[in-house]
């Protein structure tokens, strides 16, 4: 995952690595069925820390969410930017619901150990 049309799932993952946002994960779901290509998915330790991680987002990605959910209650947020799907869970719903574990594990990588995009952020 590289190049400019990347620029700002990178910057999404930064924001919420800043933010002490756990267990960064990608899932790449292009040529599926699944209308977007990627989601980033991260845990929070308790729903105010997700609605924290959802409004490091909201206030500092330059482009708004196309669609969001769930965001005052905390415990799943979805915020929909078209090109990706970030998913925020406090870490009992994230294990509850195992989006990681729907897809093969070659669609599935945690956050660092993907490459940032050459031409920088």
């Amino acid at each position: 995952m590289s190049g400019p049309e990347h620029a700002l799932l990178h910057r999404a993952a930064e924001l919420l690595e800043a933010k002490k946002g756990l267990r960064l994960t990608v899932i790449d779901v292009t040529g599926s069925s699944v209308p977007t290509s990627y989601y980033l998915i991260a845990s929070g330790e308790n729903p105010i820390h997700v609605r924290a991680l959802c409004h490091e987002l909201l206030s500092k990605l330059p482009l708004a969410p196309l669609h969001a959910e769930g965001v005052k209650e905390g415990r799943w947020a979805l915020l929909d930017y078209g090109d990706f799907v970030v998913h925020l869970f406090v870490e009992e719903t994230r294990r509850f619901y195992d989006l990681e574990g729907l897809w093969p594990r070659d669609r599935v990588a945690p956050w660092r150990g993907l490459r940032p995009p050459s031409a920088g952020v």
